[in-house]
């Protein structure tokens, strides 16, 4: 039951179904496709690895082992974006548990594999802007001001 953290360099959106990173140390930013939004969402509430996998198994239909491959393969490329890490998320048994039984009804959809785009573009103009100056718990928490 791996667990990950997000960075606190990083910071997300939600807009009309279509979710966007910012890591701010970079200013590289990311749109969330297919499956990617609900794998990030549940890591942003402090689901670990296997709390993801539930979660879709239960909003997705999917040959057996896709989605946990499909929850692995997009785990590493996080990893390797440096946008999560493994560690300890802090909530413990606090973590939100995923919903259960047959979701009220709702059908579930057929598996959208998880893609991360990853957009260089606006590096210059993301990182003039003073949000990415932070402390370790992220935005909006300001770094310390450098004494003279």
């Amino acid at each position: 039951m791996q667990e990950y953290v997000t960075n606190p360099q990083v910071i997300h959106e939600t807009i009309d179904g279509e979710t966007i990173i910012i890591d701010l140390a970079t200013g590289t930013y990311f749109s969330l496709q297919g499956a990617a939004p609900a794998i990030w969402s549940a890591l942003a509430e402090g689901e670990t690895a296997t709390g993801v996998v539930r979660r879709l198994s239960q909003a997705y239909v999917a040959e057996p082992g896709e989605i946990e491959s499909a929850v692995e393969g997009f785990l590493r490329e996080l990893e390797r974006e440096q946008l999560i890490a493994t560690g300890s998320n802090g909530n413990g048994a606090g973590v939100m548990p995923a919903p259960s039984g047959d979701r009220d009804g709702a059908e579930r959809s057929p598996l959208a594999p998880p893609k991360l785009e990853k957009y260089t573009d606006m590096q210059d103009i993301i990182l003039l802007d003073p949000v990415h100056q932070v402390d370790s718990r992220g935005w909006p928490h300001a770094a310390p001001a450098e004494t003279a």
